[in-house]
């Protein structure tokens, strides 16, 4: 988040003085910047001509503080009701069409979404950071958030990271990747990002208030530091698709128990070094660099999908250029989470978010 200060010309300067190393004193190259006054004192009159010491308004960029990307175990502490003020869970409705196939037929569709607690709708000075996560295979955003007006371990885990500090409150959408005019998921996934850009997130955000300043294709992507998008499973699945066709609108990924599909069906783990350079090559066409994106993805010790996702991650491990491995994303944008134990469940799932959430929206 950027924050605007107010600070003097004289000031900007000896701040860049500090910068560069220059040891002498800035007031040696600055001239008296103090209005002056004409002198009648006796017969000598002096004028000296000087310029205004003027105020601007600089905006400085914070630098973004990582926690450690070590894994933590989900602190049972989150599931006691007493522990924070709880969100609320909202049925979302949105219209959205074949963004693939054409036609002019409209459908309905709705997501579930978590908002912290405190948010007014009212409040249009306040922003808030945007999550959106897609379910897995014959699930619904139901999976995640029980229902409208519902609590679930994940609407408290999202209680205890805001209220503990972890995270910034922010939104969580849940969204559903089957339609009612194709019945292929696997195609439903990889071009849900259509959807996405189109129909759900000008919606959503023009009801909710992110950062998108407004909901045009240009708003989206001026906010795109403040947008993640994740999913579990087959959402993981769709989640890698988004990355390698929506980098211009989204910063931050988190896919959970699911590899790249891009080259076929579970090529993360067949085929691991050219989907690794495939999501390589995605981001060099894209004109975006290493430093503009994060992606902490995870799995289960236990889980179906790990032979399938961590030799994808090993491949982009080895494409240090694009996909920096870190231990904190201060240093790098790539992290994989294993959470020992964890099958492909709601257990892997908690726990991913619990450690990936708070590394998210710089």
């Amino acid at each position: 988040m950027k924050t605007k200060i107010i600070t003097s010309v004289l000031g900007a300067m000896l701040l860049l003085t500090g910068c560069t190393g220059n040891t002498e004193s800035a007031a040696d190259d600055i001239k008296d910047q103090t209005s002056a006054t004409e002198s009648t004192i006796g017969s000598t009159t002096s004028a000296t001509t000087e310029s205004a010491v003027t105020e601007e308004a600089v905006e400085i960029e914070p630098e973004r503080i990582y926690p450690d990307n070590t894994y933590k175990t989900l602190d049972p502490a989150y599931k006691k009701a007493e522990i924070a003020e709880h969100g609320t869970v909202v049925r979302f409705i949105y219209d959205t069409r074949d963004n693939v196939g054409g036609g002019d037929a409209v459908y309905q569709k709705y997501a579930l979404a978590y908002l912290p607690a405190g948010y007014d709708e009212n409040d249009t000075e306040t922003r808030y950071n945007v999550m959106y996560f897609m379910h897995g295979g014959s699930d619904s955003p139901e999976w995640f958030l029980n229902g409208e007006g519902k609590t679930s371990p994940f609407s408290y885990m999202f209680d205890y990271l805001i209220a503990n500090g972890d995270m910034e409150p922010a939104i969580i959408c849940f969204v559903s990747y089957y339609t009612e005019y194709r019945s292929d998921d696997t195609q439903n996934c990889l071009n849900f990002h259509h959807e996405l850009m189109n129909d759900l997130i000008p919606a959503f955000e023009s009801k909710y208030h992110t950062y998108a300043e407004d909901v045009t294709p240009e708003g989206i992507r001026a906010s795109r530091r403040h947008r993640a998008f994740g999913g579990f499973s087959m959402g993981a699945v769709t989640t890698w698709a988004t990355f390698e066709n929506r980098l211009d609108s989204i910063a931050y990924y988190m896919p959970v128990s699911g590899d790249c599909w891009a080259l076929g069906g579970t090529a993360g783990g067949s085929r691991p070094t050219a989907t690794a350079q495939h999501l390589a090559d995605a981001v060099n066409s894209s004109g975006f660099t290493a430093e503009d994106f994060y992606i902490f993805t995870g799995c289960g010790g236990n889980d179906m999908a790990k032979p399938n996702l961590e030799p994808q991650v090993e491949a982009m491990k080895e494409l240090s250029d694009t996909f920096v491995y870190c231990d904190n994303f201060a240093d790098g944008n790539f992290y994989h989470c294993l959470h020992e134990g964890g099958g492909h469940d709601k257990s892997t799932v908690l726990n991913v978010m619990y450690n990936g959430l708070p590394k998210m929206f710089g």
